[in-house]
């Protein structure tokens, strides 16, 4: 939704396949395929919001019911009820979420987004701190966040009503829908292969591996996550830009915006990588906590999640055309990973989960994403990578090598 939104901002008339676009032609936004894809938009978070509402209310029965049972409670019910229809009304919230990242509004966005989190925080723990109970901690949690839902679609509302010819509208558009599925389908199965793979190790670890070594590895995996997500924001908020340039067929600007946002988010997450690094050593003081992560495994961790970055940031490059090729990358890439940590785990134990990870992306996610993206934007390889990823990966491994020495 956020490319389409960006596509029709850049004049295009289509949808579907962005790989070639005459920079000559097609400058003005096409406000009718931008009120298009709007009310595809609508629909389909209507959808969204209805499925998380089923799914979060089958799973929310099924794992509270025993909890509550024994508390023999029924307000407890109320709560989980607040929480699972918050979940689902900002499901569809993402509606407003898509669009303001689409007209490219990232910054206004993140900075309302923030106000009400910590809104909502602060009113959880007032309601805690006053002896109030789980329900009332639950709705003063969830006003703020559904706050936020209407405060997005005011701003949205507002950027419509400006639009000259915008035509606001719940509308079934087969031919959009058509053309935005395929990306659609790739993004959510490669997305899920990823997380199911990476996640569902670090669970059957949990199952068979010595405690300590589980607590290390689990806690490692919860701080490179949010790593990760943070490092990725200076290129993850040019996307709807770089797609709104691919459009407009602007080459020259993408690579320029393309080269400096990738060099700020590599030094961003190989800075926090070692700062991390030389904090471990303290963390277990500071959290009253025996869990200790060993700095060789959080290093490879870390190196693993910049490789990562590395493949990632060129699939997202890539899908600015709107061929989406993440589905291959990760299926692929997970079942490597697998079968790699499979046959490592007697060797190297707790190790063999970021070495299999560091050879799978090596072998198969980053060449599908770094040879796609450099034959459609014509980088130039080594040059690209020397401006941008080799003098933060350097220092990791120089890191990595002092550790071991």
């Amino acid at each position: 939704m956020v490319r389409g939104y960006a596509y029709a901002l850049g004049g295009a008339t289509q949808v579907q396949d962005m790989r070639i676009a005459d920079p000559s032609t097609h400058r003005s936004p096409n406000v009718e395929l931008f009120s298009r894809v709007w009310g595809v938009s609508v629909f389909a978070h209507l959808v969204i919001g209805i499925a998380t509402l089923v799914l979060l209310s089958a799973m929310g029965i099924w794992s509270a019911a025993p909890l509550i049972a024994d508390t023999g409670t029924g307000e407890l019910w109320v709560a989980l009820a607040a929480f699972i229809l918050g979940g689902a009304i900002r499901a569809y919230g993402g509606l407003h979420v898509s669009y303001l990242m689409g007209i490219d509004r990232i910054p206004l966005l993140r900075w309302w987004e923030t106000c009400f989190w910590l809104l909502a925080f602060v009113a959880a723990l007032s309601v805690l701190l006053l002896g109030g109970g789980l329900l009332e901690i639950a709705i003063g949690y969830q006003i703020p966040l559904c706050l936020n839902i209407v405060w997005n679609a005011w701003l949205c509302r507002r950027d419509q009503n400006n639009r000259a010819g915008f035509v606001s509208r719940i509308r079934v558009d087969r031919e959009v829908l058509a053309q935005l599925w395929p990306s659609i389908w790739r993004t959510g199965l490669g997305t899920t292969l990823f997380i199911g793979a990476t996640q569902g190790a670090g669970l059957y670890y949990a199952t068979v591996g010595e405690a300590q070594d589980v607590a290390a590895f689990l806690f490692a995996m919860s701080i490179i996550r949010p790593l990760g997500q943070f490092a990725q924001v200076p290129f993850m908020t040019k996307l709807p830009r770089l797609a709104r340039l691919q459009a407009e067929g602007e080459r020259g600007a993408q690579r320029k915006i393309a080269e400096r946002s990738m060099m700020l988010s590599y030094a961003l997450h190989a800075f926090m990588v070692i700062g991390v690094a030389l904090a471990l050593p303290i963390v277990p003081g500071l959290r009253g906590s025996e869990v200790q992560v060993p700095i060789l495994l959080w290093l490879l961790i870390g190196i693993a999640g910049y490789i990562e970055r590395m493949g990632s940031m060129h699939l997202q490059l890539y899908a600015t055309t709107n061929h989406v090729l993440l589905h291959w990358a990760n299926g692929l890439a997970a079942a490597v990973f697998l079968g790699l940590a499979a046959v490592l785990l007697p060797t190297l134990e707790v190790y063999a989960f970021p070495v299999g990870h560091m050879i799978a992306l090596v072998m198969i996610y980053c060449p599908i994403g770094m040879i796609n993206s450099y034959r459609s934007f014509r980088l130039n390889f080594p040059i690209f990578e020397m401006r941008t990823s080799l003098a933060p990966v350097t220092v990791l491994l120089l890191s990595l090598m002092a550790i071991k020495k």
